[in-house]
């Protein structure tokens, strides 16, 4: 079962440091303003959202079958027997630095979307006073206020 348990938390970590490579690619279209590279990519981004929905599920059950308490990955890594703890570290380490870096890349992808939105609607407005914001300073909906949730936003 240890080594289920590491081989789903490897396939974790190789499909981070996938969509890492894919939010460079988001990065590089946005900057770029390729409108049909972007358009590819929310689609392959879509993989990574349904695979990430199930890590909460898949690591319960995990929980139950090797009868951990803890809550989060690392609680779970030091209740496991001495002789598997070093490999399981090694894995969630790598697994931590992707994750890691996919949060930065999503905020830098999120914050220049913002800007092009804003620049937006600046544009517009110039165009016609009267229009109405489609966008806040923010890039939120302007009708919709508030914090939406984010991809990938799990804590491990």
């Amino acid at each position: 079962m240890y080594d289920k348990f590491h081989g789903f938390l490897t396939e974790l970590e190789s499909h981070f440091t996938k969509l890492s490579q894919l939010l460079h690619d988001k990065l590089t279209a946005l900057e770029r303003f390729d409108i049909d590279r972007l358009d590819a990519i929310l689609k392959d981004e879509q993989v990574f959202v349904l695979f990430s929905k199930s890590f909460d599920t898949r690591l319960a059950s995990y929980r139950q079958q090797l009868g951990l308490k803890g809550e989060k990955l690392s609680e779970l890594i030091e209740e496991l027997p001495v002789e598997e703890q070093a490999r399981f570290r090694s894995t969630y380490q790598r697994l931590k630095t992707a994750l890691e870096e996919v949060k930065t890349l999503n905020l830098k992808c999120q914050e220049l979307i913002e800007e092009r939105l804003y620049s937006l609607d600046k544009a517009i407005k110039e165009l016609d006073p009267s229009a109405v914001s489609t966008y806040g300073k923010q890039g939120d909906d302007a009708k919709c206020p508030g914090d939406h949730p984010h991809l990938l936003s799990k804590s491990i």
